[in-house]
This record gives C-alpha cells, structure tokens and sequence, in this order.
C-alpha cells in the first residue's frame, strides 16, 4: 500500500504546525490516534487530524507532519468512537440521530472581517499576525462561526440522508424546504421558533432530528 501513497513532506515539525497553517481548522483538538482502512483493505494507525478548510488529512510520523494527498483510497476512518467514510468524493462523519443516520462533511470557510488598527478601528489591510499557536478553531466546538480576531471560520458543511431510499444532499435549509415540501412549513417553522440555521452543526443537527420526526408521523 506504501508504494501506492503519495506522500508529501511538509518543512514543518509538528511544534510549528499551528504558526504556519495560518488559516486552518481542524476537526479534532490535537493530533489524535485515528484507524484507517483503504480501499486495497490495507490498514494503518496514526497520530492524525483534519483540516476542514482544506480538506486534508494530516498525519505524524516522526517529528514531522505528512499530507495525504490521495485521500480518495481511504475507505474507512475511526478515532474513538467517532466513524467517517468517503463519500460522494468527501470525507463524512457518520452522525446517528435516534436511530436514523446522516453522513456529515465538516467544512469551514474563512471570511475576513477586517483588521485591528492601531487605536483599536476594524480596517480591511493586512496584518501579519492572523493565526497563533493554540487558538485554531476545531469541528469539536459544534458552532456556527468562530472568531480569530480578523478571521471568523464559518461552518459550510454538507449533509447526506437517505429517505424511503431516496438520496438527498443538503447545504441550506432551503434545500431540506424543496426536498420535502410536504413537511416545508412545519419545519420551516421550528426553525424560524428556534433561530436555528444550518450554519451551525449543533442546529443541523436539531433541524434533521425533527425532520425525521415529521417524517415519522
């Protein structure tokens, strides 16, 4: 399988990580023991994250941080008792909400809010310190925008179901309101009662539990 993996090495040590990857987000807190099975049915186990800007895994091994650039062979990942698989062309964590499965793509975007001046005034010019070490935002924190001083890492994830065997893919509300247009105005009520958007992964997660229930009846 080695021979297989494109592998890249990165000029950084895993101390220096978090002051070059300046606009990064992570799904896990810090480099976690993850199990990977590829598609050839090869198996490794590595200190691992994932960068949800980028969409790239990255792993230890040594002193130094590798980038898995062909991250399409991996078939399978488990860290703890969180699962993920590729799907669609993404890597997806496997979300059970009461019994009924969503497949959740983590993905975050960086919106530039401007920069601090020198009297405290929110200017657009660039700074050269936007990222310090221990302050990336992580998937972990389930919230829908994170603030970095000048860069707030907004959540854009995208979501997989299956209903009555129908596929469905899912970014907006909007796009939950058009696939199941019978159940559209309560749903969109709830949403509207609760000030839930699908900018946060914790409402997501709220908007598809109650989807399933209007289903259900």
């Amino acid at each position: 399988m080695m021979k297989r993996l494109v592998l890249i090495a990165l000029t950084v040590l895993l101390a220096s990580l978090s002051a070059s990857a300046q606009q990064a987000a992570y799904l896990f807190p810090e480099f976690t023991r993850g199990h990977l099975v590829f598609s050839n049915q090869s198996t490794a186990d590595v200190e691992l994250n994932f960068d949800v800007t980028r969409q790239t895994l990255y792993y230890i091994r040594g002193n130094d941080v590798m980038e898995l650039t062909n991250l399409q062979d991996v078939r399978t990942l488990t860290v703890g008792e969180r699962n993920f698989v590729m799907h669609d062309g993404l890597l997806c964590e496997v979300v059970d909400l009461g019994g009924r499965k969503i497949l959740l793509n983590w993905k975050f975007r960086n919106v530039n809010k401007g920069s601090k001046g020198a009297l405290g005034a929110v200017t657009q010019n660039k700074v050269d310190v936007l990222w310090t070490s221990g302050s990336h935002a992580t998937a972990d924190d389930r919230t829908g925008e994170h603030s970095l001083d000048i860069w707030q890492v907004r959540c854009e994830n995208t979501y997989f179901l299956t209903v009555d065997g129908q596929y469905y893919k899912a970014k907006k509300l909007k796009d939950l309101y058009n696939a199941f247009p019978a159940v559209a105005p309560q749903l969109k009520a709830f949403a509207k009662e609760n000030r839930l958007l699908m900018t946060s992964a914790e409402d997501s997660f709220k908007i598809f539990a109650e989807l399933f229930r209007l289903l259900g009846e």
